[in-house]
């Protein structure tokens, strides 16, 4: 597909800072007409390019990235299998000595299960590495295109959209009730309150309120999901980076502060940070690197192009569409 042109990408910027945001107020603070922006968003998320979900921020989960090398002529199908697994948030074929990485969500013993059991049961796995995530610097929820002035991404900003407080402490879990709204919104994050009430036996004004509360602890985050290459981003590459340990933190920071930098974390294991990019080319990858090995503290990083996506936010991609929804768990 094609990058989009510039209203497109302005469309899908105030989605990437409100996924609920009513196309009247996109189209007020766009200065845009309202029907030309709802013409344009329900043309890209008609046709798969586009996609606004909610994801759960579940502290009993765990996470994990996963580096998987696999037998020759394998990849592809041994990627097509990781993403058919509902604890996979994303999966990508890389370049070098490592094929496949995944970001793996599950439960404690559930993860121990997938890393010794089902996922070298896998027909092609030859072997693989995991890195418990230790601390999210940055997350792709974060990561938006600089084509908004900040008077525009304010307009479209709610008051849930202020750091998210802290995960539920024990007592404080969604309630049944909670678990049925999650559910209407993690599918469709443009879901109406009308239609999340119908989605969860309750009334409107009770949906409004318990989506809002969601929103505002930070269980629920709401995420609009597109490949960068069609955003003209087509260069995406992962970096695994060796920093000394009292540099950590302030790499880590770095990095999150970077545009070209989609998520950055502290993970365990023979490296520290691990990071995932997207430029326009080659060209940029390569200044991008050399301004980063600057960092004090960096004492390598290890460079894998991403080759091909199989799923992003546990949607199953081809090409840049959404193939299906596959997840989440828990």
């Amino acid at each position: 597909m094609q990058p989009l042109d510039g209203a497109d990408l302005r469309v899908v910027a105030a989605l990437q800072v409100n996924g609920r945001a009513t196309w009247d107020r996109i189209g007020r603070v766009l200065r845009e007409p309202t029907r030309n922006v709802a013409r344009r968003a329900g043309r890209l998320m008609e046709s798969g390019v586009l996609s606004v979900i909610g994801l759960v921020d579940d502290r009993r989960l765990d996470s994990a990235l996963l580096r998987v090398r696999c037998r020759p002529g394998s990849a592809v199908e041994v990627g097509t299998a990781l993403a058919e697994l509902p604890q996979t948030r994303s999966v990508t074929l890389l370049s070098g000595p490592v094929d496949c990485a995944a970001e793996l969500s599950a439960a404690d013993d559930t993860l121990v299960d997938l890393l010794l059991r089902d996922i070298p049961a896998i027909d092609g796995v030859l072997g693989s590495t995991a890195y418990p995530a230790l601390k999210y610097f940055s997350t792709p929820l974060d990561w938006h295109l600089g084509v908004l002035t900040p008077q525009e991404a304010e307009g479209l900003r709610e008051q849930w959209h202020a750091p998210p407080e802290r995960s539920p402490r024990p007592g404080e879990e969604p309630s049944a009730d909670d678990e049925r709204i999650i559910a209407a919104v993690v599918t469709d994050g443009r879901a109406t309150h009308a239609e999340v009430a119908l989605a969860a036996g309750i009334s409107e004004s009770t949906a409004r309120r318990r989506l809002d509360a969601l929103l505002r602890r930070g269980v629920l985050r709401i995420r609009a999901e597109i490949e960068p290459a069609c955003l003209g981003l087509p260069a995406e590459a992962v970096l695994w980076l060796r920093v000394a340990g009292d540099e950590v933190d302030a790499v880590g920071r770095a990095l999150a502060a970077r545009p070209e930098v989609r998520f950055a974390m502290a993970v365990a294991g023979d490296h520290q940070l691990v990071a995932q990019v997207a430029l326009p080319g080659r060209p940029e990858l390569y200044e991008f690197l050399r301004e980063i090995g600057g960092l004090p503290g960096i004492m390598a990083v290890e460079t894998a192009m991403m080759l091909r996506t199989f799923k992003r936010a546990f949607l199953i991609k081809r090409d840049c569409r959404v193939e299906r929804w596959a997840g989440p768990v828990g």
